[in-house]
């Protein structure tokens, strides 16, 4: 039960069907949901409680939050650091429920496909999206799917689930589906136009081709998707992939600008506040009031554009720390399993493999567009934290013989001794 309740958490997460439909806010399922998610994860015991809080990413969220709390009782504006503070939280509820709920094949593949289901729905109820019109187009439901760029950046993060799934089904109806999921994901990331979720995905594309067995079959992919962008894409598209390569400021145009210049303004604080920042949720009031540009007059608040300089800004020396830490500390104990893990002997064994690739190709995509949009509070690093330690786990488990003097795989995967980070 608790399995299906945080299945119905992604659909009131991402969606945010309050937004469409007010009269269901009354209900307050955005709340209730999760809290229900939590206290039933609590009853049933396929893995402790301990084993969640003693995982190194659990340690590490915890070490971001402790930052916050630290944060929170130095900075200006106690309810912008508050605000901030319970969504990580809630967050953290999340990566605890999936640790422990999901740990068999079938159930992170089900997360995986709500997760590709409730992109289409949101591409589906913001249409404006995929005009190709040039105009950044916002989100209805308000959520951290914001606005194009916020949006692509989720897109390029389920686009290996869905390519995942794609090369597990056997049906050729569930094939067709996913193909067509697949199409509709990548229009969506040129749509929007986000260069940063372009570079994303071009990261992504590569780490599958170096991880790939088949390196023909994979430059014949990238051949085709490029194909496939160059018959997608608009005008406007091309013209904003060309300024990438602008360095000069007055070569710039506006967003790239902007950018920049956010950027030097979080060197600026955390020189000035290297052990704590200025303020977990601060940066926009601090870049407007303290830290704007000289010789660009009154500037509006703004975010910093990228995870890492956002973190950086507003918790200083340990919050880079964290952020670096976690993405690296995920790539390299899924990448130690794979290169140590031996020769494929099984079906199973491969579908497990091929598992761990497309969810650490799915935080590279996080890695690299994450550099570009202030993605760090997002639930993003903390869903990839909890699916890349389960995707990791069944891995091992897949490992093991099937079953041995009567044990099941899961009853001896507690004498599996995992790989030191």
């Amino acid at each position: 039960m608790v399995y299906y309740i945080i299945l119905c958490f992604f659909f009131l997460e991402y969606i945010r069907p309050g937004s469409y439909m007010p009269a269901l806010n009354a209900f307050h399922l955005n709340s209730i949901v999760p809290l229900t998610a939590l206290v039933g994860s609590f009853f049933t015991d396929k893995v402790k409680v301990s084993e969640v809080l003693q995982s190194v990413n659990s340690r590490w969220i915890l070490f971001l939050l402790g930052l916050m709390v630290i944060s929170g009782l130095t900075c200006d504006v106690k309810l912008y650091a508050l605000n901030v503070f319970e969504n990580v939280v809630g967050y953290f509820f999340m990566f605890f429920i999936l640790k422990k709920e999901i740990h068999s094949l079938d159930r992170i593949k089900g997360v995986l496909f709500v997760l590709i289901l409730v992109h289409l729905i949101v591409g589906a109820l913001t249409p404006k999206l995929f005009s190709g019109d040039g105009e950044r187009h916002y989100i209805g439901s308000g959520s951290f799917l914001g606005d194009g760029n916020d949006f692509a950046l989720s897109v390029d993060i389920a686009i290996p689930f869905c390519f995942f799934l794609l090369i597990e089904s056997k049906s050729m109806i569930k094939k067709l589906f996913f193909v067509g999921a697949l199409g509709v994901l990548l229009f969506a990331v040129i749509s929007t136009q986000s260069r940063g979720a372009l570079l994303g995905l071009v990261c992504m594309g590569a780490y599958y081709w170096i991880k790939s067995e088949r390196k023909v079959l994979g430059l014949v992919v990238a051949f085709l998707t490029v194909v496939f962008v160059l018959a997608v894409a608009p005008p406007q598209f091309f013209e904003r992939m060309e300024s990438m390569t602008a360095t000069d400021e007055e070569e710039m145009e506006g967003s790239a600008l902007g950018r920049v210049l956010a950027w030097k303004a979080s060197l600026r604080m955390v020189a000035d506040h290297p052990l704590f920042g200025v303020g977990v949720g601060h940066f926009p009031v601090k870049y407007g009031a303290e830290y704007r540009p000289e010789g660009y007059g009154k500037m509006p608040w703004q975010t910093a554009h990228s995870s890492y300089f956002l973190i950086l800004g507003e918790l200083g020396i340990p919050g880079i720390i964290f952020l670096v830490s976690l993405i690296a500390t995920n790539l390299i104990a899924s990448e130690r399993l794979l290169r140590h893990s031996g020769p494929i002997t099984s079906e199973r064994q491969k579908t497990a493999r091929d598992l761990v690739i497309a969810l650490s190709a799915s935080q590279v995509s996080f890695a690299v567009g994450g550099a570009f949009l202030s993605a760090t509070y997002y639930p993003h690093l903390f869903l990839l934290a909890a699916l890349l330690e389960c995707g990791r786990d069944i891995y091992k488990k897949s490992l093991l013989p099937e079953a041995s003097g009567g044990q099941s795989a899961d009853a001896l995967s507690g004498r599996y001794r995992p790989l030191a980070v």
